[in-house]
């Protein structure tokens, strides 16, 4: 019996189709969501369900959308028509048919992904008491979104171009760290940060170590959060929103301040990109010589790969807490995370999906650090 052949799909039927996925998709999690904000539940359960709420969204629209990719061989002939421009020339057809290919996946998959978080925008401000505009919450989202989908495309460019392989997937490894190396530059513009002002550089100045800045981050694109970012000694950071000077007391947010230090002192920036990177790196070089053994091993090793680098990513956090607990008290940071569980900046991973949470448990985190010893030394004592 002959195979099903399907029928040409012009592309502005596919671009169409895209958008009405996106906007299908945006409208019910808005539905969802009107009707979550007007739970009488509260407001903490609220701001978990939305978050909930957004992941289901990307993952049923993204999975709609790629299955109307792979139906219709979008992405075959977005390759061979890339493949045909200037462009595609100059990039040459392996490079040319990948960029193709990936574009057709990403881009609707971005739509997806911007429709969802834009519908929660609104009931998310009000869930967590933030002072969000649309207009600037949106027009950050487009910006996040088309600088990631380009960036993914220029990889995915130069991966292809390189032979298949081990040189392929040094390749992939390389851009990678590069990326990753980069981030805290990236950061700086796509986060619209500051350097922090003399009062609030003055706070935490004896916690950063030689090469670690503090970085101040508009509340307009990120609300409620600390975190590190780079590799490279003197372009490594401590990103805190402005929300958290406003929210937190003083010993609470050099605590929130010497946690991320922590990550920077015992190294996790790397080892979280190591471990992936060392998953990727293998799977590519595989690839190229075993493709279809490699497919079944990732269908099957996905998931519990997944879960184990949470599992480290979730010690990690854990010895931050530690490097917390000795520089500045472990209760400064438990009362700074009950502070932003109530202000709903912190949101708990529970259930069977804690197997896949970045963060340990919000309650024994806090445990822990109320056991934890008293700081070796006060870190603001000058020394003579």
């Amino acid at each position: 019996m002959a195979p099903l052949a399907l029928p040409f799909v012009p592309p502005a039927a596919a671009v169409g189709a895209y958008l009405l996925v996106a906007l299908a998709t945006g409208g019910a999690v808005r539905w969802r969501a009107r009707r979550y904000h007007d739970d009488p539940e509260g407001d903490g359960e609220t701001a978990y369900r939305l978050r909930r709420l957004r992941r289901r969204g990307v993952l049923v629209g993204g999975g709609v959308v790629a299955a109307v990719t792979v139906t219709f061989r979008v992405g075959t002939a977005a390759g061979d028509a890339l493949a045909g421009t200037p462009a595609g020339t100059a990039l040459g057809d392996p490079a040319a048919a990948a960029v193709g290919a990936a574009a057709a996946y990403l881009v609707p998959v971005a739509l997806v992904v911007l429709a969802t978080r834009l519908a929660t925008v609104p009931h998310r401000g009000a869930a967590r008491n933030l002072r969000l505009r649309y207009r600037d919450v949106a027009a950050w989202e487009v910006e996040r979104s088309g600088v990631g989908v380009v960036g993914l495309l220029a990889a995915v460019g130069a991966i292809a171009a390189v032979p298949a392989g081990w040189p392929r997937a040094v390749v992939a490894v390389g851009l990678a760290f590069l990326a990753t190396a980069l981030a805290p530059v990236a950061l700086v513009v796509a986060l619209r940060t500051r350097w922090p002002t003399d009062d609030e550089r003055d706070l935490v100045a004896d916690l950063l170590p030689p090469g670690v800045a503090l970085r101040v981050v508009d509340n307009r694109t990120r609300v409620g959060s600390a975190f590190a970012a780079g590799v490279v000694p003197g372009v490594e950071r401590v990103f805190v929103t402005e929300a958290l000077f406003d929210v937190l007391d003083d010993d609470e947010l050099r605590a929130v301040v010497a946690h991320e230090v922590g990550h920077h002192e015992r190294h996790h920036v790397l080892l979280r990109f190591s471990l992936a990177a060392l998953a990727a790196g293998a799977a590519l070089g595989v690839a190229g010589y075993a493709p279809v053994a490699t497919m079944y091993a990732l269908l099957v090793g996905a998931v519990p790969l997944v879960a184990g680098l949470a599992w480290v990513v979730r010690r990690t956090e854990y010895a931050a807490d530690g490097h917390a607990a000795r520089v500045v008290g472990g209760p400064a940071l438990a009362d700074a995370l009950e502070r932003l569980a109530e202000r709903r900046y912190v949101l708990d991973s529970g259930g069977v999906l804690g197997v896949f949470a970045y963060h340990p448990p919000l309650a024994e985190r806090i445990r822990r650090l109320r056991a934890a010893p008293a700081p070796e030394r006060d870190s603001r004592a000058v020394e003579v």
